[in-house]
């Protein structure tokens, strides 16, 4: 995948963001609703399941986690960004969902650094169904499956 260099490549972030949620959701198990990219270039995913399943919160963690990190990845290998930055880049947009982790991850001993590894695990395996997930959701701007 190549950018022209005017190219405005948000929606792309957002698309790969919403992607990792739902692969990485959808890879453990679980099953979306639907993955929207709204017309301001946001977006969001509605999994089926309200709550993680007893004895599967790593699963959810990494759920959680897996925009952010799947967007970051993204810039690193069609943007040229470095990780670090990559990273910094794409933190505005996590905001609601490190809260997010910070609540079911409170109180259960798993550390955030420790699902960040796992996370980042499960997108580099899961890497070729993000992209393929992250072009249709680019070019149609919602998903029903992944």
């Amino acid at each position: 995948m190549r950018f022209a260099a005017d190219e405005d490549i948000t929606r792309w972030v957002s698309a790969f963001h919403e992607a990792g949620h739902a692969v990485i959701h959808c890879a453990a198990g679980g099953r979306i609703k639907r993955a929207v990219l709204t017309d301001d270039d946001n977006g969001y995913v509605i999994p089926v399941e309200e709550e993680p399943h007893p004895g599967r919160l790593m699963d959810w963690l990494a759920m959680i986690l897996g925009g952010h990190e799947a967007a970051a990845r993204f810039l690193v290998k069609h943007a040229g960004y470095g990780l670090s930055h990559a990273r910094a880049t794409t933190q505005p947009g996590a905001r609601s969902d490190l809260a997010g982790f910070r609540r079911y991850a409170r109180g259960s001993g798993i550390s955030e650094a420790a699902a960040r590894r796992e996370t980042e695990k499960r997108v580099r395996r899961h890497w070729g169904r993000i992209e393929r997930a992250a072009k249709k959701l680019h070019a149609r701007g919602r998903l029903t499956q992944v």
